[in-house]
């Protein structure tokens, strides 16, 4: 059993969550955490807090992670408001968006970067305070495989996922009391990705993976490793790829 029922206020926080892979790593973690899902979407987030059958309690929190300006603020007041301590972190937001480079504008560039990284920055602050600095015992960070490689049209959206490894050794280092860990991500078909599995939308770029391309119950079991209270390991950047990075 997990330690976080042992305690009725402790929560696993997953940004996202109403997402492809935020659902299934909502539905593993509701079998032993209390969760605070987050998302921008109040209407999905009350079905999908419904829809999880689980034996803890189960809270929301509706913020569009584009808006940084008092983020920070509001997710305390929450926390305050709902007598919660976040033990964990699952980052699973993201803003994809694949154009020549280019192509981008400087509001292009903020929307993926303010949901990619600085939302996750001001969250963490926030967790870095007394009196919930204490509580926070892992960080889970979903970053991408082309954060470690290059390609076509993905420069601005890599660079966002790179900057999340950089941060966990950072703040592995800072906090050690917590465990901050990334997962490489590979190719998932989520709801996010699958313009990326279209007719002709270079899908060759999918041959490389000896496994196959993945699927977000697969992302949930990685997930739950990195979460594991006896986990011996900080500041790693965990590849789930299908062996694309190797071939």
């Amino acid at each position: 059993m997990s330690s976080q029922t042992k305690s009725n206020n402790l929560y696993t926080l997953i940004t996202g969550a109403t997402s492809s892979i935020g659902i299934e790593v909502a539905r593993s973690r509701a079998k032993t955490d209390n969760l605070l899902l987050h998302g921008r979407d109040s209407d999905a987030l009350s079905r999908l807090a419904s829809e999880i059958n689980s034996p803890n309690k189960v809270k929301v929190w509706c913020h569009d992670l584009n808006r940084l300006d008092g983020l920070r603020e509001a997710f305390l007041e929450l926390l305050g408001q709902e007598d919660i301590q976040v033990s964990n972190v699952v980052h699973a937001a993201g803003r994809l968006k694949i154009l020549p480079f280019r192509s981008f504008k400087i509001q292009d560039t903020m929307d993926i970067f303010s949901v990619n990284v600085f939302s996750i920055i001001e969250i963490l602050r926030g967790l870095a305070c007394k009196p919930h600095r204490d509580h926070l015992k892992s960080v889970v960070m979903i970053s991408a495989f082309f954060s470690k490689f290059g390609d076509k049209g993905n420069a601005v959206y890599s660079s966002s996922k790179g900057a999340l490894n950089s941060l966990i050794k950072g703040l592995a280092v800072e906090f050690p009391q917590t465990r901050f860990n990334s997962i490489i991500l590979g190719a998932v078909r989520t709801k996010m990705t699958e313009h990326l599995f279209e007719k002709g939308a270079h899908t060759e770029r999918f041959d490389r993976y000896i496994l196959g391309t993945g699927s977000p119950d697969q992302v949930a079991d990685a997930v739950d490793f990195l979460l594991l209270d006896t986990l011996w390991m900080t500041g790693q950047e965990l590849f789930l790829d299908g062996g694309a990075s190797i071939a």
